[in-house]
């Protein structure tokens, strides 16, 4: 039987459809029976709020390429969830639609396209055709250890890529984002040999903690006993008396209170610097482009829509874009640490990010070595 004549594909124009909605009416126009019924789910997995857009070159049951898409609001990175090809796709389908991915992440401003492959997935040749190089593995990410990851950076943005681990409980991020910042000053921290990572983690936010969040008073102290002498730290925090008890009254507010107030004396003791100045990001991401990293107490409502303290390491910056380390890996929407390790922000959206409470202040610990 002679071989089946592949289709011309270059008279098709690639096709974008963005909302969970419109993902849903490619799979059921005929693209979910192609797929499997395995990696149908993949794509049916709920990311409104999320970007979702789906990719096709050719339609309905005539659909000879597709890519999944998705990317966190408020940041600068757009990640490829999964790109198919027919049987009876040209070889250039792939390439024209990972083109197509890459001109549309620029157009909206991106910084970064990553791509995500499960266990065991060969590197597709676009990805390398493309310029698109692996991520480092992670040391943790709650159950998508699994999953590889590739990038490809639109800017220049060469820098020193951290390790990254996702934390394992709700109330965990300062104590993780710490650890994740002291790697560079050589401290014990994830993939070590004497402690267990989550053992590590917990006892971390034990010692930082102001019961549940981490104040940056506190985090500051516990980062600068764990760096000892080989780094430095420094806060900035425009509120004079004790944060993130907004919810807190009587004694639930006090004996916070009072374990901040301690915090503050020992910063003091330890040398640590505070500034009650409002810093601006554009300050932020100068002193992280200059080599210092950054942990930053952000709002989650512009991320996930849900408000909601939490903390970040900014640690690398070019331009506009600060790229950090985020512990909150959401998998309930499809997110895996391809999405949060190595991730681009506009700093435009860094000034809507990191602020807190009725009054906006801003908390930021700056690390730098001595």
């Amino acid at each position: 039987m002679p071989a089946r004549e592949k289709t011309d594909v270059q008279s098709i124009e690639p096709v974008l459809a963005e909302g969970a909605d419109a993902v849903t009416a490619v799979l059921d126009a005929g693209l979910a029976p192609a797929l499997g019924a395995e990696r149908a789910a993949r794509w049916r997995v709920e990311r409104a709020g999320y970007r979702p857009t789906v990719h096709t070159l050719g339609h309905g049951e005539g659909i000879l390429a597709a890519a999944l898409t998705s990317g966190r609001p408020a940041t600068a990175a757009t990640k490829i969830v999964d790109l198919w090809t027919s049987p009876d796709a040209p070889d250039d389908a792939a390439d024209r639609l990972v083109a197509r991915v890459i001109a549309a992440a620029v157009e909206r401003g991106d910084a970064a396209v990553k791509w995500e492959l499960p266990e065991g997935a060969a590197v597709p040749a676009s990805a390398l055709a493309h310029g698109f190089v692996p991520l480092r593995a992670p040391w943790g990410a709650v159950g998508t250890e699994g999953t590889r990851g590739l990038v490809h950076w639109l800017v220049p943005l060469t820098h020193d890529e951290p390790g990254y681990y996702g934390q394992t409980t709700l109330f965990t991020c300062g104590a993780v984002a710490g650890l994740i910042a002291t790697e560079r000053y050589g401290s014990h921290g994830f993939a070590g040999e004497t402690v267990p990572d989550r053992d590590l983690e917990i006892e971390f936010w034990r010692r930082a903690s102001n019961y549940p969040a981490c104040e940056p008073l506190g985090l500051a102290v516990t980062v600068q006993e764990h760096i000892g002498p080989h780094g430095a730290v420094e806060v900035t925090l425009n509120h004079p008396g004790p944060v993130l008890l907004e919810d807190f009254t009587g004694f639930d507010y006090d004996f916070r209170a009072e374990l901040q107030r301690e915090s503050r004396k020992r910063a003091a003791d330890l040398g640590i610097r505070v500034d009650t100045t409002r810093i601006p990001m554009t300050e932020v991401s100068a002193r992280v482009a200059a080599g210092e990293q950054a942990l930053l107490l952000i709002d989650e409502a512009p991320m996930h829509a849900d408000p909601g303290p939490h903390w970040i390491v900014a640690h690398a910056a070019a331009g506009p874009y600060v790229v950090v380390e985020d512990p909150w890996v959401n998998t309930a929407t499809g997110e895996t640490w391809v999405d949060t390790h190595d991730l681009p922000i506009h700093v435009d959206d860094l000034e809507r990010l990191v602020a807190w409470g009725p009054e906006g202040y801003r908390g930021v610990i700056f690390l730098s070595p001595r």
